[in-house]
């Protein structure tokens, strides 16, 4: 009997000697064992708990587990993670190539520039900024719409502002059209509209994405999404 209770208390002191601040249940962490946690696990640990916690406890989902495993649980979905954004980042190198093996096809077709810009004050001093585009059709088609995106940058190459842009007046095979009259109007408290509003044409870059030409004859070419 006094070696069987020997046995027992040699059992306890051994797992409790071997226990450590990675065996705490996270759910019932103390002061202590929070102070303990921050002075006994590596730096790397520490970030790695925080965001276990903060995918889990702190997200409401209500899971708990002990430290250790948490940390192991936060490195399988950190490395998770890293093969997702990998395979984002292949999927966007794709995606890009093509886009701009699609402009490459374009500018075959048609070339779109600015050309002009002008200042004007409308009804109740509100501020427009007329944009002349011209639209050279270089193929053997008629072109009945484009629809793109005008990109309108500072000599050094700064965005300025990024306009939606169509046009359905057509232009005809070998042609170039100026279209005239269209423009933005300016909102006096953004930055980027009165960037445009007080620079010179001559002081603006500019390219155009073409999104879609569609010709006379009915057909149609569409830019990647």
């Amino acid at each position: 009997m006094r070696v069987k209770a020997l046995l027992v208390l040699f059992c306890s002191i051994f797992f409790v000697g071997c226990s450590g601040p990675k065996d705490y249940d996270i759910a019932k962490l103390t002061e202590d064992q929070k102070k303990e946690l921050g002075q006994k696990l590596t730096s790397d640990e520490g970030q790695k708990l925080a965001g276990w916690m903060l995918r889990n406890v702190l997200s409401g989902k209500g899971e708990s587990t002990t430290v250790g495993n948490a940390i192991k649980a936060q490195e399988q979905w950190l490395a998770e993670q890293k093969v997702e954004e990998a395979k984002a980042a292949e999927i966007k190198k794709r995606v890009d190539a093509e886009r701009l093996l699609k402009q490459a096809e374009f500018a075959k077709l048609l070339s779109v520039v600015l050309v002009n810009k002008h200042n004007s004050l409308q009804e109740y001093d509100r501020k427009f900024v007329d944009l002349e585009i011209a639209f050279d059709n270089k193929s053997d088609k008629d072109i009945a719409g484009v629809k793109g995106v005008l990109r309108i940058t500072d000599m050094f190459g700064d965005k300025i502002v990024n306009l939606k842009w169509s046009n359905d007046e057509g232009v005809a095979s070998k042609q170039t059209l100026v279209e005239r009259g269209s423009g933005m109007r300016i909102n006096q408290f953004m930055d980027d509209h009165m960037k445009l509003w007080n620079m010179d044409y001559d002081k603006l870059k500019s390219t155009f994405e073409v999104s879609t030409i569609i010709f006379k004859d009915g057909t149609k070419i569409d830019a990647p999404e």
